[in-house]
């Protein structure tokens, strides 16, 4: 008779949290992962390697996560984070995939060309007009004068 071994399996939510056996392997049918025991009260998680993810179609800021690798942590350096959380790491507003900058480092930051061009970081002199495309994905700025002054 052939011997076989099963790993435990069952929903992520059901995995044990105690007297588990050093070694011994918990897949989740709901989740697809596995997870291997440490110790009595301790699981880690056995990564799929990167190059065999699926990419993801659309992107739901307040649930779709993104892994980071702290490299500072201790023990398991993946982190995960929400798009809209990471979004506002870098500033940048949660309806939006526009950047934001700032003048200084430290500084207040906000778009180049803010609404009209008179509110953001990057301002007009009354010589110079600003027009926005239909799409939004460029602007042209027009110049009135260019005085090089005199020598």
């Amino acid at each position: 008779m052939a011997k076989r071994v099963q790993i435990k399996r069952g929903l992520a939510a059901n995995r044990p949290n105690s007297g588990m056996l050093a070694g011994e392997q918990f897949f989740t049918t709901d989740r697809h992962t596995l997870d291997v025991a440490t110790d009595p009260t301790t699981r880690a998680g056995v990564l799929p390697e990167i190059d065999a993810l699926t990419a993801i179609g659309a992107v739901t800021g307040a649930s779709d996560l993104l892994i980071i690798h702290d490299a500072d942590a201790t023990g398991v350096k993946e982190k995960k984070i929400t798009v809209d959380a990471f979004k506002t790491a870098l500033n940048i507003p949660a309806g939006s995939s526009d950047e934001k900058a700032a003048v200084i480092s430290g500084g207040t930051s906000g778009y180049l060309w803010g609404t009209n061009g008179s509110d953001g970081i990057l301002r007009m002199g009354a010589s110079m007009a600003m027009t926005k495309s239909a799409g939004n994905d460029y602007v042209t700025l027009e110049v009135d004068v260019v005085d090089c002054g005199t020598f």
